[in-house]
């Protein structure tokens, strides 16, 4: 019997030594990196090279255009006839009260949520609607190519905790093979180092703060050399003195050029880098002005809206 009982408590030893290093081992929250960026990573960031854009057919249609969006939730409308239509190049904000459907337009707008009607298009061409065909019920339909023309920034980051810094820029253009891997590892280390993140490469996203992780986020969404980035609330999940590091990427990339569409809570920063800036409410389009026209008085309900925010 001593023998038995000997030879269960090593079995059982053993076993909780062997769990316990397993849990450590898959537990990404102890994962730590001392490696540093090297000097290649460096030279890499800093180079002087033609910008990896994805080509694209010279056009007068509007980069983004949604028409007529219908949105309902266990039978609650969400989003009712919501239009909008955005020209290359355009800076749009998307402000309104909590609860106005701003976060489901976005979500709309890249396909993760599915409409109850209506349609959007990029360039002109079809990208999301729904297929009717006599009294058959309408059917969810999506050009998935022009996903790939969409760049995603989430309130909560979304990094993938078991992926490096310079992983989760990778993952992606890897997947869909937009180039070599010396080629995407140099536009990895040029958005990183835009983004003042080249030397949190080797990090994981445990290891940065809130406004590190969301300069990461933008550097991943910029990987895919998406025509547009559509940003929904990307500050609203920050600590207050993090929230203008991440405002002066966003502001910066609204000086390159990219179409951009933003939810955004953060008044002074919409007025500042907008082309136009759209007002919610109850899910539908109240104003969709230019940030001159807003401050002027002519809508009083976005007037009533701003009334306790000192704009710059």
């Amino acid at each position: 019997m001593a023998a038995v009982a000997f030879y269960y408590i090593l079995i059982v030893t053993v076993f909780d030594f062997l769990l316990k290093w397993l849990e450590r081992y898959l537990d990404v929250t102890q994962r730590k990196t001392t490696r540093q960026v090297d000097a290649q990573m460096q030279q890499l960031a800093t180079a002087n090279r033609p910008a990896m854009a994805r080509s694209v057919t010279a056009s007068q249609e509007p980069a983004l255009q949604a028409s007529k969006l219908h949105k309902a939730y266990n039978n609650v409308e969400v989003l009712g006839a919501v239009s909008l239509k955005i020209q290359p190049g355009e800076v749009v904000s998307v402000i309104g009260p909590s609860g106005s459907g701003k976060t489901t337009l976005i979500r709309l707008l890249n396909g993760l949520e599915q409409i109850d009607n209506g349609e959007i298009s990029i360039n002109g061409q079809p990208f999301i609607h729904l297929n009717r065909q006599g009294q058959q019920k309408p059917r969810f339909m999506e050009n998935a190519e022009h996903r790939l023309n969409i760049g995603m920034v989430f309130q909560s980051f979304n990094l993938f905790p078991h992926l490096t810094v310079l992983g989760n820029l990778l993952l992606a253009p890897r997947y869909h093979r937009l180039a070599s891997e010396a080629e995407l590892r140099q536009h990895a280390c040029e958005l990183l180092h835009k983004v003042g993140m080249l030397e949190h490469a080797w990090k994981y996203p445990h290891q940065l703060s809130g406004g590190q992780q969301q300069r990461v986020a933008i550097a991943r969404a910029l990987m895919m050399r998406p025509q547009i980035m559509l940003f929904d609330e990307p500050t609203s999940a920050l600590d207050p003195e993090k929230v203008n590091e991440v405002l002066q990427v966003i502001e910066s990339l609204a000086h390159e050029g990219i179409t951009m569409v933003i939810v955004t809570h953060e008044m002074n920063f919409a007025f500042k880098v907008s082309d136009r800036i759209v007002f919610m409410e109850k899910g539908r389009v109240v104003c969709d002005d230019t940030p001159q026209a807003m401050r002027s008085g002519q809508h009083p309900r976005v007037d009533a809206f701003l009334k306790d925010v000192s704009l710059a």
